[in-house]
């Protein structure tokens, strides 16, 4: 069963990103604007947000991609706990 990481987005509805297959959650600096979620088959997800705190936004998906692939099957949706401060303005999916 597929797994989904729930996260919200400023002004639009929270967004899916898939929690299955990830290779690699990246950011470049410890306080960037952006962070990209490689996956096996080549996609990339990547995510435009305020600035985060010692890389604390990349390590919040980290996080939550590892529990959702520890949950039951039936468990498909995983909402991230964002860090304080830290709000996303976009989402590309490629």
């Amino acid at each position: 069963m597929a797994k989904f990481l729930k996260v919200p987005v400023d002004s639009l509805p929270a967004s899916l990103m898939s929690a299955e297959n990830v290779v690699h959650v990246f950011s470049s600096a410890g306080n960037s604007t952006s962070t990209r979620i490689d996956y096996n088959d080549g996609t990339t997800t990547t995510i435009t947000h305020s600035a985060q705190t010692s890389y604390n936004l990349r390590d919040a998906l980290s996080d939550a991609i590892v529990d959702a692939t520890a949950q039951s099957w039936t468990n498909v949706v995983f909402e991230v706990v964002m860090p304080s401060g830290v709000t996303i303005s976009a989402i590309t999916h490629a």
